[in-house]
């Protein structure tokens, strides 16, 4: 599936639901990108997720990262038998970027297993699908 400048590949093999984004997208498209993750992930029941943010100029704004943290992220408690693992791809600048401004949830804030979710920030693919496994 591809549209809003984001590709979801299931990964049954893995398995996991891989998301790319493939270009630099509005924040409405970012809404609605993991809106489609979700869905893609309830119809697959699928909470192993490897979101590919690397052609994306910035990874978390305050704004994404409210939206994240008071919208999107309070859905995925409870939802799937496991908490959702994200493991969130970046290119090494911006992952040494976001890791330093790692305040506010986005990519390289704490995991937050009790909300949910566990979350991981990586710039070498492999080691996310090998995080995503544990």
């Amino acid at each position: 599936m591809s549209a809003f400048g984001l590709e979801i590949t299931p990964r049954p093999d893995l398995p996991a639901i891989v998301a790319r984004w493939q270009r630099e997208i509005s924040v409405p498209e970012l809404h609605t990108g993991y809106l489609a993750i979700l869905k893609a992930a309830d119809a697959l029941g699928c909470w192993r997720w490897l979101l590919d943010l690397r052609r994306r100029q910035e990874l978390a704004t305050p704004a994404i990262a409210a939206w994240m943290d008071t919208e999107f992220l309070p859905r995925l408690t409870g939802r799937f038998a496991e908490p959702v693992r994200l493991a969130f791809l970046a290119s090494p600048l911006r992952a040494s970027q976001e890791k330093a401004a790692a305040s506010a949830p986005g990519p390289g804030a704490a995991p937050r297993p009790n909300h949910g979710h566990q979350q991981a920030l990586f710039t070498d693919e492999a080691a996310a699908y090998h995080w995503l496994a544990q």
